[in-house]
């Protein structure tokens, strides 16, 4: 029994290890590229969207051509009323009929051209929704990936701090014990260490939270811990600003407007054509007879032509609201393109602004870490009171910890700048 215990314990055991580390992922930077690429569900539904309105727009090609149908009927007529009768008595009649017709729309006025019109409208809509949903999904994918590797590191630094501050506790023990310090200062060294000490486990949890963040953007199961590795690049930037009119028409934001003013478009064309007559061919071959076999056939062939005279002021008001739903678009659009370029020309002067303040901030670390150096061999020595020292030491903390978030903003920035042009790392 005992042995059986051990044995299932040990298997336990060996499971509970596989387990975990089953659940342990470290991605790179490019495979994340490609699994959000693969897996995005939000992703998957934009290109649905547009395999769906492809297919809409090749069956609005349809309408060119005659439209042509098969029918046939057998019927047997007589004095009884009862089914039985009818499918026995001899005194009932027998009467086939089978015919084939075709139906061509001459004009229509102009209402196939609109539809099919609203159907390469309604394609590019598709289109721009789906390079909006690739530059969201790249937004979210650097935002997500970047601060859960900013945490990653934010926790090596804290741990970097608290070790330094835990000397700096020693030091000043040494000096409090040695009568050349007092117990204040021994105190606050003290809890130094214990602010480091929090900071390191709310840096902890801040990690599972961005661990589920990018697993919800890869579709991942959000219990597996995932890990990323890589470092933060300081990006070189071009010599001049962009034309940033010209990358405004080229967003998915200036896509999508134009393609909704198409579409108000050609339902105002739609509108319009109930205004106008319709002409249509008809051409057919029926046989009707007793039988099958006995069937005498005849051509038919019609040229109708319709005019709409009143319709009680529906096409009219239908026309108006149109009319006035493409205007609505048409200034939609104009509004989109102001607040597009101004989106644009604000999000890349935070870029280069994050960019510049990183290379400001390397400087202000070097220059704390040689501060903080010579403070503390002047503490050593008595040239420095303590509260000084520690005013220089929180400023080395300070300035370390600015600059990885410098490094993050960067990053951040850039993908608002890149979500804002409507591009991104997912082709």
């Amino acid at each position: 029994m005992i042995k059986r215990r051990l044995g299932a314990l040990f298997v336990l055991s060996l499971w509970l290890i596989a387990s975990k580390t089953k659940a342990q992922t470290t991605l790179t930077w490019e495979e994340c590229v490609k699994k959000a690429e693969n897996n995005n569900l939000d992703l998957k539904t934009a290109e649905q969207t547009v395999k769906a309105a492809d297919d809409t727009h090749i069956a609005t090609i349809g309408q060119w051509f005659p439209q042509i149908s098969v029918g046939t009927s057998l019927e047997r007529s007589g004095p009884d009323a009862s089914i039985s009768g009818a499918l026995s008595d001899p005194n009932y009649v027998p009467n086939a009929t089978l015919g084939i017709s075709a139906q061509e729309t001459i004009f229509s006025g102009f209402k196939d051209f609109a539809s099919v019109d609203q159907a390469n409208a309604q394609l590019d809509n598709a289109k721009a929704q789906l390079a909006q949903a690739k530059a969201q999904l790249s937004h979210d994918l650097k935002t997500d990936f970047y601060q859960l590797l900013y945490e990653q590191k934010q926790i090596i630094l804290l741990q970097t701090i608290r070790d330094r501050d835990k000397a700096n506790q020693d030091l000043v023990q040494m000096n409090f014990s040695g009568g050349t310090d007092n117990k204040g200062s021994l105190l606050v060294a003290q809890a130094a260490v214990k602010q480091d000490e929090y900071n390191i486990d709310q840096a902890k949890r801040t990690l599972r939270v961005f661990q589920r963040q990018l697993a919800q953007v890869l579709n991942n199961n959000p219990m597996d811990n995932i890990t990323v590795s890589g470092d933060f690049e300081n990006p070189v930037l071009p010599d001049n600003n962009p034309n940033f009119l010209a990358l405004t028409h080229e967003t998915p934001a200036h896509l999508e407007a134009v393609a909704q003013y198409h579409l108000s478009d050609s339902q105002y064309i739609t509108a319009r054509g109930a205004f106008f007559p319709t002409l249509t061919a008809n051409a057919g071959l029926n046989g009707s007879g007793p039988t099958y076999d006995t069937m005498a056939a005849g051509w038919t062939a019609t040229v109708s032509l319709n005019f709409p005279l009143f319709t009680g002021g529906h096409d009219f008001f239908t026309l108006k609201g149109a009319e006035e739903s493409k205007q609505g678009t048409e200034d939609i659009l104009e509004s989109t393109d102001l607040k597009t370029e101004s989106q644009l020309e604000n999000t890349y002067a935070a870029y280069v602004d994050a960019v510049q303040q990183n290379k400001v901030q390397e400087f202000q670390v070097k220059a704390a870490q040689t501060q903080e150096e010579i403070a503390k061999g002047e503490y050593l020595n008595g040239l420095l009171i303590f509260q000084n020292w520690e005013q220089i030491e929180g400023n080395l903390t300070a300035q370390q910890n600015a600059q990885l978030s410098d490094v993050l903003n960067i990053k951040t920035t850039e993908a608002n700048w890149e979500l804002t042009q409507g591009k991104g790392v997912i082709p």
